[in-house]
């Protein structure tokens, strides 16, 4: 049996299998990242204490590089090359970060706010009206105080809100799992408006059926908002749906302008019982012939989003008024919530460690939370500065393509010199060039 031609041996250069994350450290430093967050955050209690700055610099850090828990961060303390090439002298233990989670708490989450506004502000650019999706997502947890969530596991189940335009983060609201997705919408649509820079303005709505009620629909109305809610199939609403006469549908139409077979939609003026205001609400009826067995499963009742009737499934979306849009454009721009939204909710679990919460201490995982949301955020600004072929991708694909770069520091002189592979070098500089600009931009 032959061998791998190969002689195992050590070196005392200096060596990273993690150069590409400089490109984070740039981001950071261009736009005064660590500067905020020593602004905002609380000082320590002594003058032997990490600054803030450490101990979110180091954590944001660890959930690019992919870490899941807080004992990843031994990966950045023991890179002693990355440390250098982003001049991180100081390294907290997890231990450190965990008691600096606890002793913060909801304080370091409205701190987070004020530093999220900057990023926001930088993606925005001169962008002055959004569009606000909001969704709950489940955050699972072994403490055992956490709470039983409708998914029949124990966690927690925090709101997002998220812009659009720019599919990034602009506020959370941490919950605990036993509280319904419903729950105080209203107010976090508010804290949302709070949260964004000064003068930019939501002009725009979209929510799921969580998001179905009375105060919502009335405020948006009253405000002139454009808004699109999916529809609760309650009884009065089924009942005017099952009465619309078969000329009063016409065939749902793609993004393309094509018809699409079996599916027709219709417009009904609708209210709800302690509504101030009727509203539009376009109903879609999908053909089931071909899975009853489907129809059979389907609850009827009212908290229910769809209803089957004979051989057609329904749907339906409160619509404003306001906009002049078409049935077909009014479904897919609520389909839209979607990729901008949901999808971006999968990435910050899956990508940015939000899934599953560290600590035993309720404030201390919202502001966790918090942190992750952060997280995503700056890996969503950077996205912006990514090449063509990069711009959609996910922080997973990035930590195999950038992050991953085998880099050696060289000090020659009084300069520190990063070496990597040609191709690699023409890809860090296709993104560090924009994003050393920011630095400079007024």
């Amino acid at each position: 049996m032959q061998l791998l031609p190969y002689t195992l041996s050590t070196t005392n250069e200096f060596l990273t299998s993690r150069a590409g994350l400089i490109c984070v450290g740039h981001l950071m430093t261009s736009i005064g990242f660590g500067e905020l967050v020593d602004k905002h955050f609380p000082a320590p209690g002594s003058n032997r204490g990490f600054s803030p700055s450490v101990f979110v610099n180091t954590i944001i850090l660890m959930l690019h590089e992919g870490g899941k828990c807080l004992d990843d961060i031994r990966y950045i303390k023991d890179d002693t090359t990355l440390r250098m090439l982003m001049g991180l002298k100081e390294v907290p233990e997890s231990d450190s970060v965990g008691d600096w989670l606890r002793r913060l708490g909801q304080t370091g989450v409205e701190s987070i706010v004020e530093v999220n506004k900057t990023l926001l502000k930088l993606a925005l650019h001169r962008c002055k009206k959004v569009t606000l999706d909001i969704d709950a997502v489940l955050s699972a947890s072994g403490n055992k105080s956490a709470q039983w969530t409708y998914k029949k596991c124990k966690g927690y189940m925090p709101m997002v809100g998220h812009l659009a335009e720019i599919r990034q983060i602009v506020a959370v609201d941490f919950r605990e799992g036993n509280v319904a997705p419903a729950t105080r919408n209203l107010e976090f649509i508010h804290q949302c408006e709070a949260a964004l820079p000064s003068g930019v303005n939501i002009s725009a709505l979209r929510i799921d059926a969580a998001g179905y009620q009375a105060a919502i629909i009335d405020e948006c109305i009253e405000r002139g908002l454009k808004f699109a809610i999916r529809a609760k199939m309650s009884h009065s609403l089924q009942e005017i749906i099952s009465e619309q006469d078969d000329s009063c549908w016409e065939p749902l139409n793609d993004k393309g302008g094509k018809r699409l077979d079996g599916e027709f939609t219709t417009r009904i003026i609708h209210t709800m019982e302690k509504s101030q205001h009727a509203f539009n609400v376009v109903v879609q009826r999908q053909m089931i012939e071909e899975q009853k067995a489907l129809s059979l499963e389907i609850e009827q009742d009212e908290d229910c989003e769809l209803f089957h009737s004979r051989q057609y499934i329904y749907r339906a979306i409160a619509v404003a008024e306001i906009a002049q849009m078409s049935d077909s454009e009014w479904v897919h721009w609520y389909n839209g919530r979607a990729e901008d939204s949901e999808n971006r909710i999968k990435e910050l679990k899956a990508d940015f460690a939000a899934e599953r919460m560290p600590c035993q201490d309720f404030d201390a995982n919202s502001l966790y939370f918090s942190l992750c949301a952060l997280a995503f955020n700056l890996f969503s600004l950077m996205r912006m500065y990514f090449p063509d072929h990069l711009e959609n991708a996910r922080a997973k694909t990035i930590r195999y393509r950038l992050y991953g770069i085998a880099g050696k520091v060289v000090r020659h002189g009084r300069k520190v010199f990063l070496k990597v592979q040609s191709k690699h070098h023409d890809l860090l500089s296709a993104i560090l060039t924009p994003i050393q600009q920011l630095a400079q931009a007024p």
